[in-house]
């Protein structure tokens, strides 16, 4: 991958975007998941390196993190105020999309503390897919939502059922290359 083109945003790092630029942010599980923001952000930028990725995963790949791009890291207070930044920069014109992808858990989730059961897998995901999926959706028949998942997605029919629901011939993805080629193309158009 050509690096010197990486147009990645990690958290808490604020970056002036134009109108014109593309950008996709990259919604879903990271606890207990692969590591497949790695892969996404190599598929995307191999299809279109000018596209802005927008990962609130922090676990990646050496070479990924050392080419980010700098910007003011003192905007945002927590990182939770940085990815509803980007979600709503991600929705709000076109050349973007919210991209989510739901692979399969594939560790143990930590213990919760003050439970002593694990935490849930891909909590903070399926908040999102209401508020950014199909919560948006119902308002906004053309707003930009690319959702794959991995068949084995735990509770994938309640996640299918919700989205068509609102949006009955909502196209879901199967791959992660195929969901970030929807991606690319959502922004491209």
């Amino acid at each position: 991958m050509h690096l010197c083109m990486l147009r990645l945003i990690l958290p808490k790092s604020y970056i002036e975007l134009n109108d014109s630029d593309y950008l996709i942010f990259l919604a879903g599980p990271i606890k207990g998941a692969p590591l497949w923001q790695d892969n996404a952000i190599e598929i995307i930028n191999k299809i279109d390196d000018s596209v802005y990725l927008a990962s609130p995963s922090k676990e990646l790949r050496q070479s990924y993190l050392d080419n980010a791009l700098q910007g003011d890291n003192n905007r945002f207070s927590r990182q939770a105020f940085w990815e509803r930044f980007y979600l709503k920069k991600a929705r709000a014109k076109s050349r973007r999309a919210i991209m989510f992808w739901l692979p399969a858990q594939t560790e143990e989730m930590p213990l919760n503390p003050n439970t002593n059961f694990p935490r849930s897998y891909a909590r903070d995901t399926r908040g999102e897919l209401g508020g950014w999926g199909w919560g948006i959706l119902e308002n906004d028949r053309k707003a930009p939502i690319i959702v794959g998942a991995e068949d084995n997605f735990d509770g994938l029919s309640v996640v299918k059922a919700n989205f068509y629901d609102v949006m009955p011939d909502m196209k879901f993805y199967s791959t992660l290359e195929d969901t970030c080629m929807a991606a690319v193309r959502r922004v491209q158009s």
